[in-house]
């Protein structure tokens, strides 16, 4: 009897350490599924709020792009119309005639001024032809000019030109984030340095302002907000890293790979 049980205790001996071996595995891996379940949650609830931004950004200029055409070319088109429809009323009376054919003339130039200036908006001549180097230069020189806020850029020895959709999106990011300086953070200078690091493109943008509240710029009713940013960044596969604070200067870094 007392070797059955000497047994039965050397067994389960023998047995306990497997037995904790075999929890500890298994809780291992159950807090390691947890652990990736919540990840891939997170990441889940981040690329849908990615989708959300991006989606509400071009809804956005959907909605800007309708007011320009609805406000601007539509009335001057109505105009235009009504302009055209007097024109025959006066077949008797030349000089008549004459001034309104200049009328319409003068409303068309204008209404085409229009739609080349919403197409500008939409994709930057000076961007198209030139490069990001070149756009960044005249866009930084027009906000100094028209602002009086010191707008600066470098680029180092960088030159050439990058993939399209990595300029145009370096481009509004860089547009963005000077007028939420100027706009938010009361800036009185502001810096842009664009380089290459790495095989990453990198646009760095910092100012001297006063800093601003992320939640208050995230808000729909007040401008682009950096959620639309890093939405708009997410697409060319970039990443942002940025350090904003009320009551200082803020900095933001882009990096996009090449």
């Amino acid at each position: 009897m007392n070797e059955v049980k000497i047994i039965i205790l050397g067994t389960a001996a023998m047995l306990l350490p497997t037995s904790a071996i075999i929890i500890f595995v298994i809780l291992y891996y159950r807090r390691q599924r947890l652990q990736r379940e919540k990840l891939e949650h997170i990441e889940e609830l981040h690329r849908q709020e990615m989708l959300e931004a991006s989606v509400a950004s071009q809804e956005n200029v959907r909605r800007q792009i309708g007011g320009d055409l609805h406000d601007e070319i539509g009335t001057l088109l109505s105009a235009t119309r009504m302009s055209l429809s007097q024109i025959t009323k006066y077949g008797d009376n030349p000089s008549k005639r004459e001034n309104l054919l200049n009328q319409t003339q003068d409303l068309l130039n204008e209404a085409l001024n229009n739609v080349r200036r919403i197409s500008k908006e939409l994709m930057p001549s000076t961007l198209d032809e030139f490069g990001l180097i070149i756009a960044l230069k005249d866009f930084t020189q027009k906000m100094t000019e028209h602002t009086g806020v010191m707008v600066c850029f470098s680029h180092g020895e960088l030159v050439g030109k990058f993939d399209s959709k990595i300029e145009l999106a370096l481009y509004r990011t860089a547009q963005e984030l000077v007028n939420n300086a100027l706009k938010h953070a009361q800036a009185t200078i502001i810096n842009l340095t664009l380089s290459e690091s790495n095989n990453q493109l990198v646009l760095q943008v910092s100012d001297n302002g006063i800093g601003f509240d992320l939640e208050e710029v995230n808000q729909p009713n007040r401008g682009i907000g950096i959620k639309n940013i890093e939405s708009r960044i997410s697409v060319i596969k970039g990443h942002i890293k940025f350090d904003v604070e009320k009551g200082r200067g803020a900095s933001f870094e882009i990096s996009v790979p090449l």
